[in-house]
């Protein structure tokens, strides 16, 4: 994305930028440096608030832990750290509209708009080699959603996940590795009131599904928050996010996450990320 946004003229990218509304931001850890490891050593789910940015250390449990601090800095001086010991540990880094607390975990209340108009999402994530758990997980990007539109119900909540492993891709370590999801990105779901990996398509695999398809299938679904994290049942993992972004409409928005108390270089590549993304988008409304 980067050289193709360096390539274009300038009218073109003014035009791109134009077009849409983007929101690039910079969300800072609670404490200054090293920052914040927020984890819970109890088996059910515990979350933590990042200031009032609307990110929410969620779903931590069993000694997982997350937090935006300086161990793996990305664009900056920080990105948001995960780890889990094995067995049930889990913890997630989410963003939810008009969250509510309940009984230490937090929920969304309300959305980003609806799920067919998403054009894009994308972040940036390292796996560290120290980690023990199978070597085609990393941590993944999810796309949460309410099925059937309607807020009020909450059986049919639930998401689509992003990973390599179903799209072709290696899993490196010690190194950053950017990633998006595009109309043609496999996902995979759970919940939505269809159980685990639902198979949508024709085909005997349930991992073959793209954006578009799942779109086309849950044509009145709303998208009510991102998510990123590292799940249950890996056995030992270490690794981090930066640049959350996506593109819904005409809007997009892109998080770079930092701390306090330590220089912040500039530019960030966050800026790019969100330029890349609102390019994107005005490409697809141009050749559609």
């Amino acid at each position: 994305m980067k050289s193709l946004m360096m390539n274009l003229p300038i009218c073109a990218l003014a035009i791109a930028l134009s077009v849409e509304t983007m929101s690039a931001s910079t969300v800072l850890a609670n404490n200054p440096a090293p920052g914040d490891t927020y984890t819970n050593a109890g088996a059910s789910n515990q979350g933590q608030a990042v200031g009032l940015s609307g990110w929410y250390y969620n779903n931590v449990r069993n000694s997982g832990s997350v937090g935006i601090n300086t161990s793996l800095p990305r664009s900056g001086n920080g990105s948001v750290a995960f780890t889990v010991p094995g067995g049930a540990g889990k913890a997630d880094f989410e963003y939810l509209p008009d969250a509510v607390n309940v009984g230490g975990n937090f929920f969304s209340t309300g959305d980003l708009g609806q799920f067919s108009l998403l054009n894009s999402a994308g972040y940036d994530w390292y796996r560290s080699s120290s980690s023990t758990a199978d070597s085609g997980l990393h941590p993944a990007l999810r796309i949460l959603l309410d099925a059937d539109g309607d807020l009020a119900t909450t059986g049919d909540r639930g998401g689509l996940v992003f990973e390599r492993a179903y799209n072709g891709g290696v899993v490196t370590t010690n190194t950053w590795t950017s990633d998006s999801i595009t109309s043609s990105t496999f996902l995979w779901n759970f919940g939505l009131g269809l159980g685990f990996a639902f198979n949508i398509n024709a085909t005997p695999f349930a991992y073959d599904s793209n954006l578009s398809d799942w779109q086309a299938y849950l044509p009145n679904a709303k998208i009510i928050g991102f998510s990123s994290g590292v799940g249950t049942g890996w056995d030992g993992f270490s690794g981090a996010v930066d640049n959350i972004a996506w593109s819904v409409g005409e809007s997009s928005s892109t998080s770079n996450f930092e701390v306090t108390g330590d220089a912040i270089p500039e530019p960030s590549t966050y800026a790019l990320v969100a330029s890349a993304l609102s390019l994107a988008a005005w490409f697809r409304r141009r050749s559609s």
